[in-house]
Formats: C-alpha cells, sequence, structure tokens
C-alpha cells in the first residue's frame, strides 16, 4: 500500500503528463479474445440473461491475461450478478494479478475497491494515491476521477483541463462533456465545440443535446448554449436525431465514429446522410463467434479450470 507520502504527494503535485494506455497494454490472447467478445454479446442481449454463464466465459478470458475479460468479470462478481464460492475474493484477486501485470485499469478498480472497503480494508487516503497512480499510469477512467476531484483544488484548473482531454482522447464521453463545458466557460468556444463534438463520436448524448442548442443560434446571453454560432436548422435536427439515438442505446454503448460525414464541423457543407449510423449497422450484421467446446477444454485445461464454471478445478462450485 502506498505510505502517507505518496498519498500526499499524490494531491499536492499539481502536475500532469498525458499518458495514454494503450502504450503499456499487453496484446491480447486472440483465443482468450473470442471468449471475450462472446460475453460481452451475451450481456448485450435484450431479456433474461444467465450471468454465471456469462461469467464462465470471462473467467476463461481473465485467466488467460485479457484484462478487458477480467474487468467485466469484477462487476459481476462485486455486484452480486454472478455466483462466486467467495465473490470478494476472487474480485481482489483478480485485481492483484492485473496490478502485477502492470495493467492502469487494475490500479483503478483497486481505487474502487479501497474506497468502498470490499474485498479489502477500507483506506480511502490509499484510494486517492492508487487512482492518481492510474491516471499517471494511463487510465482514462482514472484521469477523469481525478479531474472532478481537482474541480474543487484552488490554482488546478490547468492540471483538470489537461485530465479530462487525456481520458477524453482516449474515448471517456463524459470528460469529453466536461472539457467542452469549462472550455465554454472560459468564452474559448472554438474549442468547446470541438470537445463537443469528440465527446458525441465517444457516445455522449448530452453533448449532441448541446451542439443542436448551439445550433439554434441563441444570443450571448444564453450561457447553457451559446457557442457563437450562427443558426442551422439542419445541424439542429441531425444533433438531435443523433441524441435521440445515443440516449436509446446507451446502455449498448453506442458511438458515432462517422460523426463527420454526418455532421461535420462548419465551415464544411452538410453532406447527405440516410438517417442511419455506422455504429448500428455494424452490431446489426455482427454474427458472434461461440467458442467451440474443444476450445473451452483447451483453454480451460491450460491453466486448470473446470471448464462449466470457468472456477479452478481445486475450488468448489458456487
Amino acid at each position: 500500500m502506498p505510505d502517507a507520502s505518496q498519498i500526499d504527494f499524490a494531491y499536492s503535485r499539481l502536475e500532469f503528463h498525458c499518458v495514454h494506455e494503450d502504450s503499456s497494454l499487453p496484446v491480447l490472447n486472440k483465443e482468450a479474445d473470442i471468449f471475450f467478445r462472446y460475453s460481452l454479446y451475451l450481456e448485450k442481449l435484450r431479456g433474461k440473461k444467465n450471468y454465471d454463464e456469462i461469467a464462465r466465459y470471462y473467467r476463461i478470458a481473465a485467466v488467460h491475461d485479457h484484462f478487458k475479460a477480467a474487468t467485466n468479470l469484477q462487476y459481476l462478481l462485486s455486484t452480486g450478478q454472478a455466483r462466486s464460492p467467495d465473490a470478494s475474493t476472487e474480485t481482489i484477486d483478480l485485481v492483484e494479478y492485473y496490478i502485477a501485470l502492470g495493467i492502469p485499469g487494475a490500479y483503478y478498480d483497486m481505487a474502487h475497491y479501497l474506497e468502498m472497503g470490499y474485498g479489502v480494508k477500507q483506506d480511502v487516503a490509499a484510494s486517492r494515491a492508487y487512482f492518481r497512480r492510474a491516471a499517471d499510469m494511463g487510465s482514462p477512467d482514472a484521469q477523469y476521477y481525478i479531474a472532478e476531484l481537482l474541480t474543487s483544488v484552488p490554482n488546478a484548473a490547468d492540471v483538470m483541463l489537461a485530465m479530462y482531454k487525456c481520458a477524453m482522447d482516449q474515448g471517456n464521453k463524459e470528460a469529453g462533456r466536461k472539457h467542452a463545458n469549462y472550455l465554454k466557460e472560459l468564452e474559448r468556444y472554438h474549442g468547446s465545440l470541438q470537445s463537443y463534438q469528440i465527446a458525441i463520436k465517444n457516445g455522449d448524448d448530452m453533448s449532441a443535446y448541446s451542439l443542436a442548442g448551439a445550433f439554434k443560434g441563441p444570443p450571448a446571453s444564453d450561457d447553457l448554449y451559446y457557442l457563437g454560432l450562427e443558426k442551422d436548422t439542419e445541424r439542429v435536427a441531425r444533433y438531435s436525431s443523433i441524441s435521440d439515438f445515443l440516449t436509446r442505446h446507451e446502455h449498448l454503448g453506442a458511438k458515432v465514429p462517422d460523426l463527420d460525414e454526418i455532421v461535420p464541423l462548419p465551415p464544411a457543407v452538410l453532406p447527405e446522410w440516410d438517417g442511419t449510423f455506422q455504429w448500428k449497422r455494424e452490431r446489426d450484421s455482427a454474427v458472434p463467434v461461440i467458442p467451440s467446446p474443444e476450445l473451452i477444454e483447451k483453454l480451460s485445461a491450460e491453466k486448470g479450470l473446470d471448464p462449466s464454471t470457468g472456477l479452478p478445478l481445486t475450488v468448489r462450485k458456487p
């Protein structure tokens, strides 16, 4: 655990160098990724879900160093959606394993467990140090979390903005919206507009709603929507449609990677648009690869797992 001096240092040190976590993440095992993607597919299906079955596939992927599967598995275990002989122990064992591998997100996960006292002794001060460590290592979620804390720290605006931007550039939609909001308060309207656009690409419905309001051409006295833009009814309509789409599909993690093809920022001319979205088209046409019985047996045997649960063979079934 970090000592007191490290904890104090984490928040007194008002400086930040943007690091993207991709620079330190290992290449995922391709066979394990089949299990992860199938688990994710099952988890996103409508209707009643078999979370124990989903956890089974996540477990097999996680034990083969699939850090994304480990994160999702921890969530199912810690929220009680999937059964385990000892959910808190299994969760903490996972996060400690991935901390040892140097995964930024694992530090972020441990920070939350320390904050809540889940599976470990509650230690809010230590959790803050883990959050800061994760942010410095490149976790976008940690960067957003620390930026939120810094909103109440005097003379920390530059670091806060840098963390929001770093997280935004890695796909954190909330960070993009907060970055845009803060730039708007500073009357840096062009930068705010660009950040809202990035946040929308990352799936933020509220940013799309904000730009729909901004393109109505409100007066400068309108603190909520004014961005110094001319009225553009077609852009209002498109951003409104995008906001509705993202709201309806938020639970599925919808994004708009083709945003600049739908509604590019001025002075670009609006192209024709058929009202569809790349994310939805790709999702609707995607056919999941189901792990074969042979692959399940193979990956389970390699790590001594019960193929029916993904748990170690020496562990009693839940």
